[in-house]
């Protein structure tokens, strides 16, 4: 071992200016955060004043170094990037014989660089992606600390059980995980997969060389027999193996092969191990304990218990688990790609039957003046009253909304409550800058669709009563109360209790692990899986 007192230990110690220096002259970027790299070295001197090196040991790699290098090599079964973690260049350093203090210098500060990064992509996310999505991704962020997580693996007798400590414990996470693991590992993945041009429909009774790929694609992916290979007809078999694919992937059943079924027909084995890394990655970005919600004034953790609602926006449903279990379970219809639901989180605060729907300003000048223009009369009949800056009644008859453009539109709209409310009979509040709420819905119909993008934002939900019993069991509200004030004709405000102002998520997940333990690709609804996706493709899953 190398003594830190002796002329050479001095010199071996990795400094700042050493740091920079190796960083210069090899070409290498360090990925973790400098101050870290700074703070660790400082931190190991400080406990081992007798040793240069953190990672070898008289010219060579310690038993914790090969563990460590072990699992960055295998990093991309966790669906992170070899070759981010300076594999190959540790690798070759490895190889040589490291006679010299540089070669030594070098392998210690990239082993320390590659673990600090480890282990925060893994735990909190890659910022290489996460900059990709920071825009739509509203949730807070789990704060982490390197320096502190690696001297924990450095000294920890089990490394596997360390290293688990800092991944996210979600059960999905880990399911996705495995999923992600059986593509990489798929004997088939090297095999050519039949692709078609993207573009018009196809439907039963169709016979043309497009429907020939068709078959074939439904073939590769198990859901027609192989005796149908090369066929050009579009028969009814081909319309039930379309029929189970959309219904698999979320897109409306009706056997119609249009864009958006050919695209997601499309992906390929090497696409799907793409979409799986951009929802692992998506895991990573949630906190770690979805019971806490973070005052975001003071930026405080309060513990409520693992009580929470999350709206899973492309799976169209939302669910409430307590406990580890879960208690409620619904469809929903969320916002359409124009108007599309934010990702965001915000604690549950109170409960309105009978609402007034005060229309957006957005929405009343994109939607209800051009109405109005063309029929005064129109918004009057769907129990839509408009007044003036003071409050006071107008009567649309009696205006020339001509005048009227989305600039100088000087008026509020307000839906009484009942039968034609836009908000249904009851709304959920978890107060948001983004004005979004859960609410009930007269247009009961919409539930029957398979891809359920109908709203402005808001989440829409199918058992509106169960969810208020939900949330008033405690609170002495009885079902015949809870059912009286939603059939009522006056707005209700009910607080809700303490312990039931639990966190309310909204997600965006394109793939998820079912009950049965199948993985199920939903379609990217809003278009924000290419971005992730494309980015992923330049850092690569190859060392």
């Amino acid at each position: 071992m190398v003594l830190a007192n002796s002329v050479e230990a001095v010199s071996a110690n990795i400094s700042q200016n050493i740091v920079k220096n190796l960083t210069q002259q090899s070409k290498v970027a360090l990925r973790a955060n400098k101050g870290d790299v700074d703070r660790f070295y400082a931190d190991f001197y400080a406990a081992n004043p007798t040793q240069s090196f953190a990672w070898l040991d008289d010219g060579k790699i310690t038993s914790r170094s090969k563990e460590v290098l072990s699992l960055l090599e295998k990093s991309h079964y966790k669906g992170l990037f070899p070759k981010n973690y300076h594999v190959g260049k540790i690798n070759e350093l490895v190889a040589s014989d490291l006679a010299n203090v540089e070669d030594q210098q070098l392998l210690d500060l990239l082993m320390t660089d590659a673990a600090l990064s480890y282990l925060r992509d893994l735990s909190v996310g890659q910022p290489e992606l996460i900059v990709v999505e920071q825009k739509n991704w509203l949730l807070p962020r789990d704060k982490f600390d390197s320096v502190a997580q690696l001297n924990g693996l450095l000294s920890a007798s089990d490394l596997a059980a360390q290293v688990a400590t800092v991944e996210p414990k979600h059960e999905q996470y880990h399911l996705l995980l495995d999923s992600l693991a059986k593509v990489l590992d798929s004997e088939a993945s090297d095999e050519v997969e039949t692709t078609m041009a993207v573009g018009g429909k196809m439907s039963l009774n169709d016979q043309n060389d497009k429907v020939l790929l068709l078959n074939n694609r439904l073939i590769e992916l198990g859901y027609l027999d192989s005796a149908k290979k090369d066929q050009k007809l579009f028969d009814s078999e081909t319309k039930k193996a379309v029929q189970a694919f959309q219904n698999e992937h979320l897109l409306e059943p009706d056997g119609v092969v249009g864009a958006r079924t050919q695209k997601e027909l499309n992906k390929t084995k090497q696409d799907r191990a793409t979409q799986l890394i951009t929802n692992i990655e998506r895991w990573r970005w949630m906190p770690k304990d979805l019971g806490q919600h973070y005052l975001v004034w003071r930026w405080m953790p309060k513990d409520l218990g693992q009580h929470y609602l999350v709206v899973d926006i492309p799976s169209f449903e939302y669910y409430v688990v307590k406990d580890g279990v879960e208690t409620v379970r619904a469809k929903t219809i969320v916002g359409m790609a124009q108007r599309s639901t934010p990702v965001f989180m915000a604690p549950m605060n109170h409960i309105v039957f009978a609402p007034y729907w005060n229309v957006p300003r957005s929405m009343a000048v994109k939607d209800k003046l051009p109405q109005l223009k063309k029929d005064p009369e129109r918004l009057a009949r769907s129990k839509i009253r408009i007044l003036d800056k003071n409050g006071n009644e107008i009567d649309p008859s009696m205006v020339d909304w001509s005048q009227y453009n989305a600039n100088n539109f000087p008026y509020r709209l307000r839906q009484d409550p009942g039968t034609y409310n836009a908000l249904g009979k009851v709304k959920f509040m978890f107060p948001n800058e983004h004005a979004i709420y859960l609410h009930d819905t007269p247009q009961k119909s919409l539930f029957g669709k398979t891809e359920r993008t109908f709203s402005s934002g808001c989440i829409r939900i199918e058992n509106p009563v169960q969810l208020a019993e939900y949330f008033l069991k405690d609170q002495d509200w009885k079902v015949d109360r809870i059912q009286k004030a939603y059939d009522g004709s006056k707005e209700q405000t009910v607080r809700l209790k303490e312990d039931m102002r639990f966190p309310v998520y909204t997600i965006y997940m394109t793939t998820a692990v079912d009950a049965n333990g199948k993985t199920v690709y939903r379609s990217d609804i809003y278009d924000r899986d290419g971005a992730m996706q494309t980015k992923i493709a330049k850092l690569s899953l190859n060392p």
